[in-house]
């Protein structure tokens, strides 16, 4: 309760109404989220070996797909594709290590995968 009037307050913006009135702003937002969560995961002094797997493989796979998917649902350009992965190797860059880019990869492939979404084997 307390939370969804918070984010009620917050869909009020008028600057945050103006931008959600655009057909790609979730794919804004989710790739924002991706690029802070590696920040709040170190911050909250989880392992490596738990930031890693937990967040770039499972967390961030399960995001990349979404937004591969509603591009799809979306009937999206297909360049939005590269959006997610661009901002989290941009994000990552300054703090953690260099072979942490190739998620960046990793992600555009799940991407792949969501746009393709049930039609895999055509």
């Amino acid at each position: 309760m307390f939370n969804e009037k918070i984010g009620d307050k917050i869909k009020e913006i008028s600057v945050i109404k103006k931008l959600n009135a655009h057909a790609w702003m979730p794919l804004v937002w989710w790739s924002i989220l991706v690029a802070i969560l590696p920040y709040i995961f170190s911050i909250c002094r989880l392992p490596i070996v738990f930031r890693v797997g937990l967040l770039f493989f499972i967390i961030n796979g399960v995001i990349a797909y979404h937004l591969g998917s509603l591009i799809s649902h979306l009937n999206l350009s297909r360049w939005w594709l590269i959006l997610m992965p661009v901002v989290f190797d941009l994000a990552i860059l300054p703090k953690f290590a260099l072979y942490n880019l190739m998620f960046g990869l990793i992600y555009l492939i799940i991407e792949l995968f969501g746009l393709l979404n049930k039609n895999i084997y055509r």
